[in-house]
């Protein structure tokens, strides 16, 4: 898998397709992106591009992919309007420009979502439950250890104690 892209259900996604081409980029070229469901499947066309953005006319992603690319600049990205739950899978972007036709094609994991979460695992949080979090235990246990040394050796003392008395008749 190439990429992850989240999306929260009713917003949209954009789905970036960089490209690279070993010729200049020709009125020939087409973009192809294509869709197959999570649980696997045929792909389904979504958009096609020669010159000009070709949306699909049926299924369920039809009024909702529009182009946002520009290829001379090697750009074949889309976005997906209205996101429902149902549009979690893969997507593939496959650009063409003769002769140039042979290349990896870049795939997306979708993943669609009820509400966006609010809580982000940055470098933040990694950091703290990685390094602050044991280094706190680690003085706890410390400090705790230390006490029980001193109320050890405290109380030795206390029984090898002796009274003046005692110390001068020795």
């Amino acid at each position: 898998m190439d990429s992850a892209v989240y999306g929260v259900v009713g917003e949209s996604v954009k789905l970036w397709c960089g490209f690279y081409s070993t010729v200049p980029v020709s009125k020939f070229v087409t973009v192809d992106w294509r869709y197959r469901q999570k649980d696997g499947g045929p792909t389904v066309p979504i958009l096609h591009y020669q010159s000009k953005a070709y949306p699909i006319l049926e299924g369920s992603f039809k009024d909702r992919v529009t182009w946002e690319g520009d290829v001379e600049r090697g750009d074949a990205s889309i976005r997906i309007e209205n996101l429902r739950l149902t549009d979690n899978g893969t997507l593939f972007c496959v650009v063409r420009n003769p002769p140039d036709v042979h290349g990896k094609v870049p795939e997306m994991k979708l993943t669609v979502t009820l509400h966006s979460l609010s809580f982000k695992f940055n470098t933040a949080i990694l950091l703290a439950s990685l390094v602050f979090i044991p280094s706190v235990l680690v003085a706890i246990v410390l400090l705790v250890r230390m006490k029980r040394a001193i109320r050890r050796e405290r109380s030795r003392n206390k029984k090898n104690k002796k009274s003046p008395i005692e110390a001068s008749q020795e």
